[in-house]
């Protein structure tokens, strides 16, 4: 009993001591904390050496990025590279250049630029050439179409008795075809009408010349033989020696003026003969008339109205009326 206690006690000793001793420690090599993590360089470290910049690849979506500031400004191939010796650069010369100076208003010679500034305004004078007339000839235009409808609307306002607008129709109608008969017979009748009988019998004879045998050529006949003797009283005589028929020529060619609209030239023709008949009726109204053309409407009106008191019932009496009648209407009077 005693000897089984005794191996009891024997094995709890020796547990107890195994408790209580450490473990024994393993081999240096074989323990993987013992070696060190990062291991010493036995070389000294490579010093880097710098590679030459290159340009960057575009992607290949096309996408190119806006410049930052500090950028080198791009050249465009369009752009003249700047001179080697010049530190900024300088523009290629342009046509009209002054000849002996830089693009840049530098002068060429070491001068002031101001002295090379300098405009000469005679100098494009003296180059530029005198301008060719040009052929009035080609400026006339040819229209039959807008000759005929002048026409037709010059013969309405005769029909209308509004003798000026029908006489502007038919000169209009001239302008596009210059030998039409119709306007030309239209333009005699109207200026018959209008007591310019030297040009209706000028323009009655070239209808004839055109048309010696035309549908007007009977009524021509017939307007030559109307105003015949009083054309041929206005021409006949020494016109040297009678004042009368000095101021009878002198409205005969302004009249020719006023058929014309030259109002101006009218009116120094009828100043005249006023001056050599200074109580001839027909003078008032045909200086009212180139006054009233020229827009001086308050001499105008005083010669209708002095036409008027001389002849209430005169040739021209319906015309003065009218011509009145508009220049009060314009003058709020």
């Amino acid at each position: 009993m005693k000897s089984r206690s005794h191996i009891f006690a024997a094995f709890l000793l020796v547990g107890l001591m195994s408790l209580l001793m450490p473990a024994p420690r393993a081999a240096a090599q074989n323990s993987p904390d013992d070696q060190p993590h990062i291991q010493p360089r036995t070389t000294p470290t490579p010093t880097p050496t710098p590679r030459a910049s290159q340009p960057s690849q575009k992607p290949q979506d096309g996408y190119e990025r806006p410049p930052f500031p500090g950028d080198a400004s791009p050249t465009r191939p369009n752009d003249p590279s700047p001179k080697a010796h010049d530190d900024k650069y300088e523009r290629p010369p342009f046509p009209g250049d002054a000849p002996g100076t830089s693009p840049t208003g530098a002068s060429a010679t070491g001068e002031s630029s101001s002295r090379d500034s300098l405009i000469d305004l005679n100098s494009r004078a003296e180059k530029e050439e005198p301008a060719t007339k040009e052929d009035e000839s080609v400026l006339q235009p040819w229209d039959p179409h807008k000759a005929a409808k002048d026409v037709e609307v010059g013969q309405w306002y005769l029909k209308l008795k509004n003798y000026r607008a029908a006489l502007e129709r038919f000169n209009h109608a001239l302008t596009y075809k210059p030998n039409d008969a119709e306007a030309i017979y239209g333009l005699a009748i109207t200026q018959e009408k209008l007591d310019l009988l030297s040009l209706a019998d000028q323009n009655y004879r070239k209808y004839l010349e055109i048309l010696p045998n035309g549908p007007k050529a009977k009524e021509a006949e017939e307007g030559l033989k109307r105003i015949g003797p009083h054309v041929a009283m206005r021409k006949s005589g020494d016109s040297n020696a009678d004042p009368v028929k000095l101021a009878a020529h002198d409205i005969d060619v302004g009249e020719t003026y006023l058929t014309g609209n030259h109002f101006d030239a009218a009116r120094e023709r009828f100043e005249d003969a006023l001056r050599l008949t200074p109580d001839n009726p027909l003078v008032w109204f045909r200086l009212a008339q180139a006054l009233q053309g020229m827009q001086r409407l308050d001499p105008a009106r005083l010669y209708y109205k002095k036409y008027l008191e001389a002849q209430p019932k005169g040739k021209f009496a319906g015309n003065a009326k009218k011509a009145i009648g508009q220049i009060d209407w314009v003058l709020g009077k």
